[in-house]
């Protein structure tokens, strides 16, 4: 069940209410009538053999992501969307956490039915936009906010959001009190407030900034609540790209103890037919009184390799903190887009573990045959460094997918 507070019951009841005669007669019979459908199919196999200490078979699955949404016409610079949502295990010989095959690895695709989106959006003059409901939200390049688009089920969020561009700024405000995650449960929070600005200087610069504020239920002082805030540049130079975030945190509410902090910084050269670039991605852990950093509700599949063998950054339970140098290369080919990415990791913190954690690889493949179809392949090699300590282990994981949309 969506969750909304009382005030934006409110405000969803007055703008019904302000609709005035269009909401009644062939008005709201045309915005119905002008309605968009859109179904979206994905088929996903996927492989995954973790050297973990117990043994367990590895995993494999394939499933079915169906998604069926229906927007209205406008009516009073009014519109409502909904997006239903089911994933079917074709095949499952996997576990999730709650529940699958506990012989089997980890596969992160537990299969159910919910709404995914179910929002009102309302026009405010001629720059802004409210949107009331279950809804995405990608902040930035969703290093801390994002919809976990790469899983089966993805993620969405209860509450309010407001979206303003003018001129060069862009401007967007959310109030959040439940998260939606990709196992299909849901975090309640007594609120989660969401600044984030992102300003054109120039042709070639873009700056932005970010406070994202969050105060869970919980009472403790080992709260996760906490306080984020960060700058973001990014541009071109010529055939050069570049993108960098530095982000920092501090208490909030009744978290104590954070005072983390994150850099990702990533250049790009265009050389002939590739693209080549370099990156780094550094993520303190716990330093004395100081609690790791918190990559919030990220798309961290995004990051730090495909492998996910750090997705502890989300949760801030990364407690050895994380070093991800990278190099990458793509390019396009009769239609194929390839990639391939290099990784090293090391801690930045030794708590239980300090030194290297290993490399991986990973290659993609992707191919869109029309604007409706497209297919990808994937792989990701993940190489644990020998020591005794290490939290990591070797895996394997393989991907292949068809997507197919109206």
């Amino acid at each position: 069940m969506i969750k909304l507070n009382r005030a934006m019951m409110v405000l969803v009841a007055g703008l019904l209410l302000t609709g005035g005669s269009a909401m009644a007669g062939d008005s709201l019979l045309d915005a119905l009538k002008n309605g968009k459908t859109s179904i979206q199919l994905q088929f996903s196999l996927e492989y995954s053999d973790l050297e973990d200490a117990a043994d367990l078979d590895a995993a494999s699955g394939l499933t079915l992501r169906t998604r069926l949404g229906y927007r209205t016409g406008e009516f009073n610079g009014v519109a409502f969307f909904v997006q239903f949502h089911n994933l079917s295990q074709i095949s499952e010989n996997y576990r999730w956490p709650g529940g699958g095959d506990a012989d089997h690895d980890v596969i992160a695709d537990p299969h159910g039915t919910r709404i995914h989106q179910a929002f009102v959006d309302a026009k405010l003059g001629q720059s802004g936009m409210l949107r009331l409901g279950r809804q995405e939200i990608i902040l930035d390049d969703a290093r801390l906010i994002g919809n976990v688009g790469w899983r089966q089920n993805g993620q969405s969020f209860d509450g309010a959001s407001f979206l303003s561009i003018k001129d060069r700024n862009q401007f967007q405000l959310a109030y959040i009190t439940r998260v939606n995650t990709i196992l299909l449960t849901h975090v309640d929070l007594d609120s989660m407030i969401l600044l984030n600005n992102r300003f054109k200087a120039t042709e070639n610069l873009n700056i932005g900034a970010f406070g994202y504020l969050l105060d869970t239920e919980s009472d403790a002082e080992t709260a996760r609540d906490s306080a984020t805030y960060g700058l973001r540049l990014d541009g071109t130079a010529g055939r050069f790209a570049y993108d960098v975030t530095f982000a920092s945190q501090s208490d909030y509410a009744d978290g104590e103890g954070h005072g983390g902090t994150m850099i990702n910084a990533l250049g790009k050269w265009k050389v002939g037919d590739w693209t080549v670039g370099a990156g780094a991605n550094v993520i303190s852990g716990q330093d004395g009184e100081d609690r790791a950093f918190d990559t919030l509700f990220s798309t961290a599949h995004k990051y730090n390799g495909w492998a996910d063998q750090f997705l502890a950054t989300n949760g801030g339970n990364l407690v050895n903190g994380l070093q991800d140098f990278y190099i990458q290369a793509g390019t396009l080919y009769k239609g194929v887009a390839f990639l391939v990415v290099y990784h090293l990791y090391e801690t930045t913190d030794g708590n239980t573990y300090v030194g290297d954690y290993g490399s991986e690889l990973d290659f993609q493949f992707t191919r869109s045959f029309n604007k409706h179809v497209s297919a990808l392949l994937k792989f990701a090699i993940y190489s644990a460094d020998d020591a005794l300590d290490n939290p990591t282990v070797d895996e394997k994981v393989v991907w292949a997918r068809v997507n197919i949309r109206f």
